[in-house]
């Protein structure tokens, strides 16, 4: 039992439950086709990680369930345009007016950046799916990736209206 221990141990315990329970995960996910992974999330906490095509998944333990995240970049919006100044100008008029467009198009479980790295629109999309509901994880994750490039999608030709 987790609660008996001291603060360390009870940590190390917690992770280790928390790996233990997502590596069903990771072969459920491979047998669907996808290249599945375990590894410490930014935070620390244990998930599997899917790369693919579509965007990326990161499946993780939640309150109720598993915690599924999809997430891309759409690299450069405005590539197109010679004009490196022009180019600027309408990335900074992007970067500052994506916020209120993601709110009057995109639901509360998705977040919208601009990635400078990238040059264009980052989103990301969050969904609890209940612990009973694990066989349906694969079905989940395609429908959450085709949702997520058709609001990129949406998202970029409001920019560039």
């Amino acid at each position: 039992m987790i609660a008996g221990l001291p603060g360390d141990q009870r940590e190390h315990a917690r992770q280790r439950q928390a790996r233990a329970a997502l590596r069903p995960i990771v072969e459920l996910l491979r047998r669907a086709g996808y290249h599945a992974y375990l590894t410490p999330g930014s935070d620390n906490e244990w998930l599997v990680a899917c790369d693919t095509d579509l965007g990326r998944v990161d499946v993780r333990i939640g309150s109720d369930g598993l915690l599924v995240e999809v997430w891309d970049t759409s690299p450069g919006l405005f590539w197109d345009d010679e004009d490196e100044r022009r180019r600027a100008a309408r990335e900074r008029l992007a970067r500052i007016t994506l916020p209120a467009v993601a709110r009057g198009l995109l639901d509360p479980d998705e977040e919208a950046w601009w990635d400078e790295v990238d040059h264009g629109v980052g989103l990301r999309l969050r969904l609890q799916v209940p612990f009973g509901a694990q066989h349906l994880l694969a079905q989940v994750i395609e429908e959450m990736l085709a949702r997520l490039n058709d609001d990129i999608a949406r998202l970029e030709k409001r920019l560039v209206e």
